[in-house]
């Protein structure tokens, strides 16, 4: 008790300093710091690939309309996916801090914008169930944590929307995704992942939550499984996503 009430009378004195989970710079009286406000509401304001989500800047991509060039050139086995913002900036370096730092913390206001994205979106705000990507049980203990649960976790108490935590299993350990192409990511990933019990997904409209969408690879290839088991609407959310220049 000594120890509380010493702890509130040094929060009057120096109050704690309110940090901006995106930038990590002051943020008083706010989630949100004001540029990282005003950087989100940018966002917001860009066309977007109506299939992945992909950003395209405040003109967008002219051929073919808003379709990214890869929804374009080959057909995605989710129905969307949404983002808060690309992976660049101080939202790259805030999966970072979640993500290779260990800031777990971080889950809880990530998960709050991913919740506002969630709730905007007529399909998303149907979903019946997130599934997290699953790490394999070794690259999980080595990190102590799986950051698609913890951010599933904050959006379920956001949402009222549970969360099948082993809905889908990685049953093989993959290399690092992030120095490979495109290809080269669906071919890693083949055969990785499945579904023990189809009955927790069957009928269902699931959402897939993860930290990072880029190439989409990781989320194709889990919508495609969940869909071979009997999902009926497969979406995705994550707190970053990618731009329609992304390389492929």
């Amino acid at each position: 008790m000594l120890k509380t009430l010493f702890e509130a009378a040094l929060d009057i004195v120096f109050p704690p300093r309110q940090v901006c989970p995106i930038c990590a710079g002051h943020s008083p009286g706010s989630l949100l710091c004001p540029a990282c406000r005003k950087r989100l509401d940018d966002y917001a304001g860009e066309i977007i690939c109506p299939v992945c989500g992909a950003f395209g800047g405040a003109a967008g991509v002219t051929a073919g309309g808003s379709i990214c060039p890869h929804c374009r050139r080959a057909g995605r086995a989710f129905d969307l996916a949404r983002s808060v913002g690309p992976y660049e900036g101080p939202l790259r370096d805030a999966v970072h801090r979640l993500k290779y730092r260990g800031i777990k913390g971080l889950a809880s206001p990530l998960g709050a914008l991913m919740a506002d994205v969630a709730r905007s979106d007529p399909l998303l705000s149907q979903a019946r169930a997130l599934v997290p990507v699953p790490l394999s049980p070794d690259r999980e203990r080595k990190r102590g944590f799986n950051q698609a649960l913890l951010l599933a976790r904050e959006l379920e108490q956001h949402l009222q929307v549970p969360v099948l935590e082993r809905a889908v299993v990685k049953i093989r350990e993959t290399p690092p995704q992030a120095e490979l192409s495109r290809q080269e990511r669906l071919v890693n990933l083949t055969n990785a992942f499945i579904v023990p019990n189809p009955d927790l997904i069957m009928g269902k409209k699931i959402t897939i939550i993860d930290d990072v969408f880029t190439t989409g690879s990781t989320v194709s290839i889990i919508s495609h499984v969940l869909r071979q088991t009997g999902a009926t609407v497969i979406m995705a959310l994550t707190f970053a996503g990618t731009r329609f220049n992304a390389n492929s």
